[in-house]
């Protein structure tokens, strides 16, 4: 098995910062775009989130099924990745628009653009996973890539956590209404995205598996009932069973994080939109250092047990945070580092493990669903992304936070933190658990490898 060259590392994982850029700009920005310049009450906007999700939950097996099922003479996976790269762009910027509706419109538009939102974004992002999964079946190969994958990833964080509120405050030193700063500045982040995601496109031709030019067409025979049966069979095998429990434990930690955090330092701190910006840059640093560590930790002792290991550092340090306060400079940064750790071991490994998952399937099943495998894993994040946001747009609305003043109760900062501390430490114990319980190893890998090679020669 040959192993992948550093240029095909490099062309996989620039579609990561597209990838980045889309989930952290949303993830970090929208609900406190929705509950501060839009003005909707946080229940509506943790609502909006969830109905996204509930969508996505719905369109990621269509997407992972029709992905298996499609071909071209242009790629099986990069026609499908172009398409959505496009309208992933625009609905970007049209989910930071603030609309002149009555309350009631207003919230319908960005009901309807988040679910337009995800649309696109699982369009592209299915396909991508399993391109990846194309690229190698190789155990540690696919960890090598998933961590290019991941500096890329981190590159669009960092683009990401920085850009958008500098951007801002210059658009309206120059004049700019707020509202209009907002709007620009996520047209901005959505042609990136858009751009990094066609880099991927043009130099991975010959990974993506192309059809002959004479090859007759093959008509894709859409049956909700089929995907759904298909969906139930990849999660009753034994070892997805145990990451749907790490994956949903895992996102709702990080969701309910990345957007309390910018209510946390603008509220309970009263940084100014400058000061959040460095503080979420040094986030996305602390990100690119780590990113090595767990890679040379993983191919050391296996990706199971490197999870485990950053996580339960990462709980640690936010039960010690959570009693010793976090009033400094100083313990802002280092909340930054375990929010890092935790952050960059998920999506630096988890991927990873889902492509995993691929070979274990064709074993059990006979048949191979790669789209399928990765559009479930985008079904989970989806779930998980949702439910994160609903659970914080509850918590701020029963502790009463009102997004059009300029100092909050005293309930709602404390409720502010405790979302950052220790709702999300109560998670990623369960997230622990189930990782590991997670059966899979890479000797465990190897040997179905084997069988199925086997199997191939029989």
């Amino acid at each position: 098995m040959n192993k992948l060259t550093f240029k095909e590392k490099l062309g996989y994982g620039s579609g990561s910062i597209g990838d980045a850029i889309s989930y952290s700009f949303i993830g970090t920005f929208l609900m406190f775009f929705l509950t501060t310049v839009a003005e909707l009450p946080p229940a509506h906007a943790g609502t909006i989130t969830a109905l996204g999700a509930v969508w996505n939950a719905l369109f990621n097996p269509m997407i992972g099924y029709f992905s298996d099922k499609f071909q071209s003479r242009h790629g099986k996976r990069r026609p499908l990745i172009l398409f959505f790269s496009i309208p992933l762009a625009l609905t970007i910027m049209l989910l930071f628009t603030n609309v002149g509706l009555p309350a009631g419109a207003k919230t319908l538009y960005y009901a309807v653009m988040v679910m337009l939102f995800w649309t696109s974004y699982t369009g592209f992002f299915v396909p991508y996973l399993a391109l990846g999964v194309e690229y190698t079946s190789d155990y540690d190969d696919r960890t090598v890539l998933r961590l290019f994958a991941s500096i890329f990833n981190m590159i669009g964080s960092i683009i990401c956590m920085v850009c958008p509120t500098l951007l801002v405050e210059v658009f309206t030193a120059h004049g700019l209404t707020l509202s209009l700063a907002w709007t620009v500045t996520a047209a901005i982040m959505g042609i990136i995205a858009a751009a990094s995601i066609i880099v991927t496109v043009l130099v991975s031709g010959h990974k993506d598996e192309r059809s002959p030019a004479d090859a007759p067409r093959v008509r894709i025979h859409f049956s909700l009932v089929d995907i759904f049966r298909e969906y139930i069979s990849v999660a009753r095998l034994k070892p997805v069973k145990y990451l749907i429990i790490a994956s949903i434990a895992s996102l709702v930690t990080f969701e309910m994080v990345i957007s309390d955090m910018v209510y946390f330092l603008t509220y309970n701190m009263g940084y100014s939109p400058a000061k959040i910006s460095m503080v979420l840059l040094m986030r996305s640093l602390f990100g690119m250092v780590l990113i090595p560590i767990v890679g040379k930790t993983a191919l050391a002792i296996d990706k199971r047990g490197t999870l485990i290991l950053f996580f339960s550092i990462g709980t640690i340090g936010m039960i010690i945070l959570r009693i010793l306060g976090v009033h400094s400079v100083a313990t802002v940064l280092l909340y930054m580092i375990l929010v890092s750790v935790c952050t960059c071991v998920y999506w630096s490994l988890m991927p990873s493990i889902y492509y995993d998952i691929c070979e274990y399937d064709q074993l059990v099943s006979g048949v191979n669903r790669q789209g399928t495998i990765v559009s479930f894993q985008g079904l989970v994040e989806a779930v998980a992304l949702g439910l994160g946001t609903l659970f914080l747009g509850l918590i701020l609305q029963l502790a009463g936070f009102d997004g059009s003043a300029a100092t909050q109760t005293k309930t709602a900062l404390e409720w502010i933190f405790s979302s950052t501390t220790v709702i999300p430490v109560i998670f990623l114990v369960v997230a622990s658990f189930a990782i590991y319980k997670y059966p899979i190893t890479k000797e465990i890998h190897a040997d179905i490898q084997r069988q199925l090679k086997d199997r191939k020669n029989l």
